[in-house]
């Protein structure tokens, strides 16, 4: 065998280790390992700065409100009717778990001093982007920076049912928000879609948006209560 020849090979097979060991250590990692557990303290530590930082109106920006469901907080003593505190103020009741409310840093607090909140039996004009903790967009109804000049809001009726869009955390936050008012919603899993997957909204997910209430249309009639709004 040609010497040169002999060297090479001798040469390039310890080389071919090399390249078959970094083959094994370059594997794709998985963006959903460990999910629910990463979605439970990344809900702890939002939570630990919105109480830090809560005032009890969505009027002050780079402060939070935190709202307990508004399911609970109607079947408690917290603050009978829609919505409500995320503080008790009976010693002897169980606070609500972390779980149990939403979480909403103010970006925009609106102008004007005659707007109105929805209620329940309202239709809502919204903008919104929803992500994952890791930054994953499932929807939005606009891209790049809104611009309500270019950008056109959708319509939501507060009673429609997750098929038609709506979950638990949109509901709530909703009916504490003022026209022209902007959030960064926080909502736990149990709040938006649970234990259930969603198209691509995993099993478990807290879900997060940047909402903002453009319009409340209250209905004429039986026929308004639709999510059709001209």
């Amino acid at each position: 065998m040609n010497k040169n020849l002999f060297w090479l090979i001798a040469l390039l097979f310890p080389l071919s280790f090399g390249f078959v060991s970094c083959a094994e250590d370059t594997t794709v990692e998985d963006p959903y390992a460990n999910w629910e557990d990463r979605n439970v303290r990344y809900l702890d530590s939002i939570a630990d700065v919105a109480r830090a930082n809560e005032i009890p109106e969505l009027n002050e920006v780079g402060k939070w409100v935190i709202k307990c469901n508004y399911k609970i907080s109607n079947e408690s003593s917290l603050n009978p009717g829609l919505g409500g505190s995320s503080v008790s103020s009976n010693p002897f009741e169980t606070p609500p778990s972390v779980n149990d409310s939403v979480y909403m840093k103010v970006l925009e607090v609106g102008e004007g001093s005659n707007r109105i909140s929805p209620l329940y039996t309202d239709t809502v004009s919204v903008y919104y982007r929803g992500k994952l903790i890791n930054g994953t967009v499932f929807d939005q109804n606009y891209s790049g920076d809104l611009d309500t000049e270019v950008h056109v809001p959708t319509h939501f009726a507060l009673q429609a049912d997750q098929t038609d869009g709506l979950i638990v955390g949109w509901i709530t936050a909703l009916q504490w928000m003022k026209e022209g008012q902007r959030v960064e919603l926080y909502i736990p899993a149990n709040l938006g879609y649970g234990d259930q997957s969603q198209s691509s909204i995993p099993a478990n997910s807290v879900l997060i948006f940047d909402l903002k209430l453009e319009k409340v249309i209250h209905p004429d009639g039986i026929e308004s209560y639709s999510l059709k709004v001209n």
